[in-house]
């Protein structure tokens, strides 16, 4: 709760405006329950002197002794003051209910925005082993949750205020009564506290199977051509199905365990009143007190019982806010182990000049995905790294960009080991191309300008027609305002890749990286694009993952991976003729492909 609590007493200002605003309510409804009394005693005959109230008022000085109002006019005062009561107290709660309302808010906007960042600071070994369905369900579900902390603060304060000045109203009536209702209060709340604290492991296991329904969604929509395509509809849906189950049985399991609180408190409540009632009538007989000051005794009694039951609900939120909090601060407590030396050198300039130096790698221990690697790329040279799948291709791009850290060895950049560099002023001289091009919601424009936020539009212009892609984007009818729908539907794969090559160009990149930026594509569209990132890669320092051979064939030398170790490396012309690893690879996509055209 401590944590909570900084984002809670940021707004602090509010919490005391709401505070205030609920004492003023308070003060409202002991005025009521007066009035009340006051009415009652009317009613019964009782001249103005004879009212308990007044005689309280009396006894302080408050009223003069001899103050008389017949009661017909006794009867107007009261009724005009119940209604007058009810203004500003309306008011009151209307301000009270509003800042709470903008607390809570507000806390779940910083608590996302918190999430939001911490979520980009993680390296990218966290996100190949979470759910994104997971991450999403914690951004709205959990944190929905814990925006109750602002009303759990203020039911912690509007609560109290009513049940402390109510009771010391209900103790200047009777002391008798008044330790009745103080003897019955800890009773309650030692029955609720049990059930409350169940609630908290029943709402957990509730949020993490709806974290289960978030992640099934979401991959079946990112799936949904894989679905279609194999015929897998009745298959989604059945498993959809059995985990909607779990998460409805969960929910029911959490539900049942938080409903049982009003109605015990609500019993208990009334339970309570009746014994006042009971033991306040026979006093009433008895003569210790008139039937007036029963009535406002009793109005007291149900509000300060009211305050509690609130208070009992709070506990329920309580528990249900912490059992999110719990998965939120889970999250956040998830620490990235890529990060920048305190000293770090900030690179201003870079010929980019790359080297591995006896470099091994393993994404899990004991499961080494790259062996004793060692390499030089000088600068400008374009170097394409062939394999077969699984061969540790895509790991050195990953190296290069330091997406990852070695294991053993060193990755250096113009002699600086990539460790002893910041991360930010590394990666402003690289660009990457991916083979599943990403594209963002909005515009074309500002897609291309992604990697150059502050270019101009002749910028972005140039940029598209040198990746070929100014043509079909002025065929568009708002050209570069066009808006992309997500991912870029709408566009055919070498359209979206192009728009990648023009982003890419924009940045006008030192280091290059190419992750087998054609396989997806068709030989129309390869060629097309290949052209453009022909024109991408001239002076610049270029590594190029390719799984179709035809696109390193103007390499200036490639490197062959197997099994996560070098096989050979040289020109196209050589690799061919060696009879090694890239010659197999070789006769397998283009000799067949020679035969069939003969």
């Amino acid at each position: 709760m401590k944590r909570l609590a900084k984002y809670v007493f940021r707004y602090k200002s509010n919490l005391i405006a709401a505070g205030l605003f609920g004492l003023l309510m308070a003060f409202c409804n002991l005025v009521i329950a007066a009035m009340t009394g006051m009415f009652v005693g009317v009613s019964t005959g009782k001249s103005f002197s004879e009212i308990g109230l007044v005689k309280t008022l009396t006894d302080f000085h408050l009223l003069p002794a001899n103050l008389s109002i017949s009661p017909d006019k006794l009867t107007v005062v009261v009724a005009a003051m119940l209604f007058l009561i009810a203004i500003p107290r309306s008011l009151c709660m209307y301000f009270n209910n509003y800042l709470i309302a903008a607390v809570t808010g507000k806390i779940g906007a910083d608590v996302r925005f918190d999430m939001y960042s911490h979520i980009h600071s993680l390296p990218l070994k966290f996100f190949h082993k979470s759910r994104i369905g997971d991450m999403l369900s914690r951004m709205n579900n959990d944190v929905g949750l814990i925006q109750n902390a602002g009303n759990i603060v203020m039911m912690a304060i509007d609560g109290p205020l009513m049940i402390i000045l109510g009771l010391g109203r209900m103790f200047m009536i009777c002391w008798q009564l008044s330790l009745l209702t103080i003897v019955v209060i800890p009773l309650m709340a030692g029955g609720i506290g049990k059930l409350a604290r169940r609630i908290r492991t029943s709402t957990t296991v509730s949020q993490v199977k709806l974290a289960d329904v978030s992640s099934t969604l979401e991959e079946s929509i990112r799936g949904i051509r894989i679905i279609k395509g194999f015929g897998m509809e009745k298959h989604e849906i059945s498993r959809f199905g059995k985990v909607n189950k779990k998460s409805l049985a969960a929910t029911l399991w959490a539900a049942k365990k938080a409903s049982v609180v009003a109605p015990m408190t609500e019993f208990m409540g009334s339970a309570s009143v009746a014994a006042l009632m009971l033991v306040g009538g026979k006093l009433m007989v008895n003569g210790v007190f008139s039937f007036d000051v029963l009535a406002e005794f009793i109005t007291l009694a149900f509000m300060v019982s009211s305050a509690f039951r609130n208070l009992a609900r709070l506990n329920v939120q309580y528990q249900q806010t912490m059992a999110g909090a719990d998965r939120i601060f889970d999250l956040l407590d998830t620490k990235s182990d890529m990060y920048d030396k305190p000293d770090a050198k900030v690179l201003t300039d870079m010929n980019a000049e790359i080297e591995f130096k006896d470099v091994s790698f393993s994404y899990n221990p004991g499961e080494p995905v790259l062996t004793d690697i060692s390499f030089k790329i000088n600068p400008g040279e374009i170097l394409a790294i062939v394999g077969p799948s699984g061969a540790g291709k895509s790991t050195i791009a990953d190296l290069i960009a330091r997406f990852y850290d070695v294991s053993e060895g060193s990755v250096t950049v113009d002699g600086n080991d990539l460790r002893d560099v910041t991360m930010a002023s590394l990666r402003k001289y690289m660009a990457i191309v991916p083979q599943e091009t990403i594209l963002f919601s909005g515009t074309i424009a500002e897609n291309i300008s992604y990697s150059r936020p502050d270019a101009t539009r002749e910028e972005i212009i140039a940029s598209a027609k040198d990746a070929n892609a100014h043509e079909f984007i002025s065929e568009f009818p708002m050209g570069y305002d066009t808006v992309l729908g997500e991912g870029g539907v709408g566009l055919s794969g070498g359209q979206r890749q192009r728009i990648a090559i023009a982003r890419a160009l924009l940045r006008n990149p030192r280091i290059l990286i190419l992750d087998e930026a054609t396989s997806a594509l068709d030989a129309a569209s390869e060629g097309v694009v290949q052209d453009a990132l022909d024109r991408l890669m001239r002076g610049r320092t270029t590594v190029v993952i390719a799984h179709r051979l035809s696109t390193v064939t103007g390499a200036d030398r490639i490197l062959v991976l197997d099994r996560g170790e070098i096989a050979e490396q040289g020109s196209f012309e050589d690799l061919v003729k060696a009879e090694g690893v890239f010659s197999a690879l070789y006769k397998t996509q283009f000799k067949v492909r020679d035969n069939e055209q003969q």
